[in-house]
């Protein structure tokens, strides 16, 4: 009869493995404004002030009357988004260090949420319909290809659009991490900062924030899974393989140019996290998880897009 009995493999409890993004930019790239009320409007200024008018006096000549300020608004209106998950007595009982059954549900709705609020800023910046300043690349264009692409022209007419677009030259641009590990080693890139034959590491993020012509460059690292639930996961980029240049200033102010805004309320952080208890059932505890925005495009001429900048 065989003495050995039957053992149970423990976890260990210094470890575990998931991916949990940290490469969020959707709360980056526009400048906050806190507002109190849920609908409102943002006030534009039009380029009626711009204009080069005739004010030539001389004599008793009147001056003329000219109406340099039109002033416009821009409704914004915050949508609010909220998860819910439960946590059971046997969650707790059953799950083993280095799981936690509580943190582990907060986690992952907070996570969700972000995740989505990447997505869903992600696909309306690459909207052209809505971004009219765009270029779609593909084949021997796409950025992946070292022998033929040419990124500093592309570049170059991205900041030349802005300009035009909305007076000022663009001060941020931001892309996937995939899109930027290329560009790190673009002989191109290279070349222009003179590394050509000496940067195996490629080019740190001031090194291409010089080369974009920008004051910051917002690289995202988000991932979400595209799968039909209870299929194989998929992974894709939220940010899809394009990059965009912006007139983005970190601080919201009056009479700026910006490209857009992120809306919230003021004085509440994002993915708030709420818990209470709920009998079914018996003494298990329900977490939620709610956050509140609007990213509103103020200006789509201060904004150019460059699609499919990889293959």
């Amino acid at each position: 009869m065989s003495q050995l009995s039957a053992l149970v493999d423990k976890l260990l409890t210094n470890v575990s493995s998931g991916y949990f993004p940290e490469g969020h930019i959707s709360e980056q790239i526009f400048p906050f404004v806190g507002v109190t009320q849920k609908t409102g409007k943002l006030g534009k200024y039009s380029n009626q002030h711009l204009r080069v008018e005739s004010s030539y006096v001389g004599g008793r000549g009147a001056y003329r009357r000219v109406e340099p300020i039109v002033r416009s608004s821009a409704t914004y209106e915050i949508d609010s988004h909220g998860l819910e998950g439960l946590v059971t007595p046997d969650d707790v009982r059953n799950v083993e260090t280095p799981f936690q059954a509580e943190q582990d549900e907060v986690l992952g709705l907070a996570t969700q949420l972000w995740v989505e609020k990447e997505v869903i800023l992600s696909t309306a910046l690459a909207d052209t319909a809505t971004i009219t300043q765009n270029v779609t690349l593909s084949g021997t264009s796409q950025f992946n290809d070292y022998d033929n692409s040419d990124p500093l022209t592309r570049f170059s007419t991205a900041r030349l659009a802005v300009k035009d677009g909305c007076g000022k030259f663009p001060d941020t641009a931001w892309m996937d991490s995939k899109v930027m590990n290329y560009l790190r080693f673009h002989p191109q890139m290279l070349d222009n900062l003179g590394y050509k034959f000496s940067r195996s590491g490629g080019l740190t993020d001031d090194e291409l924030a010089r080369a974009l012509m920008v004051k910051r460059v917002l690289v995202a690292d988000v991932s979400y899974n595209t799968a039909v639930e209870g299929q194989a996961d998929t992974l894709a980029s939220a940010w899809g393989k394009h990059m965009w240049f912006g007139v983005c200033p970190e601080q919201a102010a009056v009479r700026q140019m910006s490209a857009g805004y992120r809306l919230g309320y003021a004085g509440k952080q994002p993915r708030q996290v709420y818990k209470y208890a709920v009998n079914n059932p018996p003494e298990s505890t329900a977490v939620l998880c709610s956050d509140e925005y609007d990213f509103l495009i103020a200006n789509v001429g201060a904004i150019y897009l460059i699609k499919s900048c990889i293959a």
